[in-house]
Formats: C-alpha cells, structure tokens, sequence
C-alpha cells in the first residue's frame, strides 16, 4: 500500500507524506478507505504517516460534521 502512496503523494525531508491541503487529504483518505482500511484505521495511518497543515486539520478533522460525512456516519443536524 506505502508504495502505490508512493508514487501519488510526496513525501517530506521526515519520510512523511505531504497533506497540506483538504483536496490531498481527502484523496488520500478515499485511496486508504477504498483498500479497505477501516475510518479508524485510515486517521490513525494518516496521523502516523502524514505531514499535516493546520487547515487540513481545523478544515477536515475537527470539522466532525463533514469527517464523519466523509466516514459514512450519520450526524444529526
């Protein structure tokens, strides 16, 4: 799977993938969660894996209306 993300993403000079941007990370959450990787598994993989900017994390992650969209979980209004 690293590879395949290799050839899509960049890394930085700390072996990171480089997700500075909400277009990249949702690319790459879609890429993780469509080879089977559980919502869980997949912000766990990128929080492990990835360089994040501060508006991908304010923007897609704390966002928990549109994450858990994104996810497949159901969210009242």
């Amino acid at each position: 799977m690293e590879k395949f993300l290799d050839e899509m993403f960049l890394k930085d000079c700390n072996n990171l993938f480089i997700v500075h941007d909400g277009f990249t990370f949702w690319e790459f959450f879609k890429i993780l969660r469509k080879n089977d990787y559980e919502p869980e598994e997949t912000i766990n993989f990128i929080f492990a894996n990835c360089s994040l900017s501060a508006l991908v994390f304010q923007e897609c992650i704390n966002n928990e209306k549109i994450f858990c969209r994104e996810c497949g979980v159901e969210v009242e209004e």
